[in-house]
């Protein structure tokens, strides 16, 4: 089975995503699941990008790469 890193979406670490997460755990694979909002959810996309532009993307990109 397969060792993965899986990123969350503009939306954060919605419901749906970990449940994907979960998904990917019970067919065997290894899911890491950084979260590079710090716990924080949106309910929109549009909210999503507009807190990733506030941190700054680079920040966000630095926190997947220190992740990974």
């Amino acid at each position: 089975m397969a060792e993965l890193v899986l990123f969350h979406h503009a939306q954060g670490q919605t419901p749906g995503f970990l449940a994907f997460a979960d998904e990917l755990r019970a067919a065997g694979h290894t899911v890491y699941t950084p979260d590079l909002y710090d716990g924080k959810t949106f309910a929109t996309l549009d909210e999503g990008v507009g807190y990733a532009q506030q941190v700054g993307f680079d920040t966000i990109l630095e926190r997947g790469r220190l992740a990974a």
